[in-house]
């Protein structure tokens, strides 16, 4: 028997997205009424682009504990967003670091709640 549902196979789409400076979230309402908070210190720590991934990677492989990072640490304040197509989600942060697409897919996968995830907030979860 085959489940011909399809609101399983439709990927998810937002109904609503807000970015709350003063909180520092993003609120993601969605078409099916679930609502998602992503902290902008999570979102902007799960950057997909390459230089955040190949940034994390690196750190992961550093043991040295008394290693100094230069620079400052990447900004969490939100300068600016924008719709990619009607898969994803693009931040530009007060940095200037705007190469991260947020699927839309992903970031439900990824949602921090309780109900989603009762576990605790998982890693973000790509697409790549």
């Amino acid at each position: 028997m085959m489940n011909m549902d399809r609101r399983s196979t439709q990927p998810p789409k937002p109904a609503n997205i807000t970015v709350d400076r003063n909180s520092g979230y993003l609120r993601i309402t969605w078409l099916d009424g679930h609502v998602s908070d992503y902290s902008l210190q999570w979102v902007r720590s799960h950057c997909p682009c390459a230089t955040c991934r190949e940034e994390r990677r690196v750190a992961a492989l550093d043991t040295d504990p008394l290693r100094l990072h230069s620079g400052p640490p990447p900004s969490t304040q939100v300068a600016g967003a924008e719709l990619v197509g009607n898969y994803a989600l693009r931040l530009r942060w007060s940095d200037g670091h705007d190469s991260g697409i947020f699927s839309f897919e992903a970031l439900r996968r990824s949602c921090p709640c309780a109900a989603c995830n009762p576990d605790g907030p998982p890693p973000f979860l790509p697409d790549y």
